[in-house]
């Protein structure tokens, strides 16, 4: 009884590179899949604000948060692996707020991201808005800090008669005067 062996490749030979290229090095290990998926922030979404809140999230508060904020909500997680956030309002075409779960149980915050760019009086009101329906759930919610706003800028036009003799002409051919 004989065993044949297959003679080893030379060096320049076209199967020993081709097995070569084929097999991975030892130190590459397959990323897992919670790593492939992009958070947030990745994807180009900026968080604008967060408000904490504790709470035991009964089904009565996930009632309370759908209709104060007129949020989306759900308890078990649809898509695999879970998503981490059981709730979702539009604030507008490019926001929305999320609810997350926290760390510890029991503990929630509900977050604001945007993908544009939307003015910090609105940004403010939607801050409000959560903070309050934050403070149903738990009291110990604070308000954000009130917004100073500068008044806008308004320009002054000229009025009397430099201001008027430009439309002059116009509205004598309006009202079929010239």
């Amino acid at each position: 009884m004989s065993i044949a062996t297959k003679p080893t490749a030379a060096k320049g030979d076209r199967d020993s590179v081709g097995s070569a290229a084929r097999r991975p090095p030892p130190s590459v290990e397959p990323t897992p899949l919670s790593a492939q998926i992009p958070s947030s922030a990745a994807r180009g979404a900026m968080t604008l604000f967060e408000v904490p809140f504790a709470t035991a999230m009964s089904n009565r508060d996930l009632a309370l948060l759908a209709r104060t904020l007129d949020m989306s909500t759900r308890v078990r997680p649809m898509m695999l692996p879970p998503h981490d956030t059981p709730g979702l309002a539009r604030l507008d075409h490019h926001s929305g707020l999320f609810l997350k779960r926290g760390v510890v149980e029991g503990k929630w915050s509900l977050e604001a991201r945007t993908w544009g760019h939307p003015p910090a009086q609105t940004v403010h009101e939607w801050h409000v808005l959560a903070a309050g329906a934050a403070r149903q759930l738990d009291p110990n919610v604070p308000f954000p800090e009130r917004l100073h706003a500068n008044p806008p800028e308004i320009t002054d036009f000229r009025v009397g008669r430099a201001a008027n003799k430009r439309f002059s002409q116009i509205r004598r051919r309006l009202v079929g005067v010239a």
